[in-house]
């Protein structure tokens, strides 16, 4: 985790270096990335760096959490915005997050990310339990009261995580377009909607 030191920077100077960081982890997955790049790019002297944070891996773990923090935020504007359709949301947040892959360096970060997590041999064992908190998860509280009764609550949430982790692979290895995936999306969760109701 980041150091006091970093929290109690500017937010415009942490902003930047989590860009620099985002930036390098574009250009490569985590076992290859250069904490020179990183503090060039964010204009701070190398010593500042582990003044902040322990290693590149703190750094990346960090970036990960405070992305999934701001998709927390924008999923609770998509439920605002579909009157609190869970599932109108969910095809929301999985369309916006396809159309920011049209940008290069946003499709290289996230294939280098699935890099990071499904193919790195020498990330340390720690590092997916510390990316993936219990706070990130989908929140079942979102969901209607039959689901969250339900003895099968938990499937169901890990059902609605591979749908979205499968199409997304899908799109990123162009073995669908954007408007295919999209499509495919939003009919799982159309019948995973159906399928709880009847």
């Amino acid at each position: 985790m980041p150091t006091k030191t970093f929290l109690n920077l500017p937010k415009e100077k942490r902003i930047r270096i989590l860009r620099a960081a985002k930036k390098e982890f574009s250009r490569v997955p985590l076992d290859k990335a250069v904490i020179a790049n990183i503090v060039k790019a964010a204009k701070i002297p190398r010593g500042s760096f582990y003044q902040y944070f322990e290693n590149v891996d703190d750094l990346f773990i960090y970036l990960m959490q405070y992305m999934y923090g701001i998709d927390k935020l924008k999923f609770a504007r998509y439920l605002e915005e579909t009157d609190n359709d869970v599932y109108e949301a969910l095809k929301m947040k999985f369309s916006n997050t396809i159309d920011k892959l049209a940008n290069a360096e946003n499709r290289q970060f996230r294939i280098n990310i699935l890099s990071t997590i499904f193919n790195d041999s020498s990330r340390p064992d720690d590092l997916i339990p510390r990316i993936i908190q219990p706070d990130v998860e989908i929140d079942l509280t979102y969901f209607p009261a039959e689901i969250r009764k339900s003895k099968h609550s938990q499937n169901f949430i890990s059902i609605i995580k591979m749908i979205g982790k499968t199409c997304l692979e899908k799109y990123l290895m162009k073995s669908a377009t954007e408007s295919e995936i999209k499509k495919n999306y939003n009919n799982y969760i159309d019948f995973l909607k159906a399928g709880f109701n009847l």
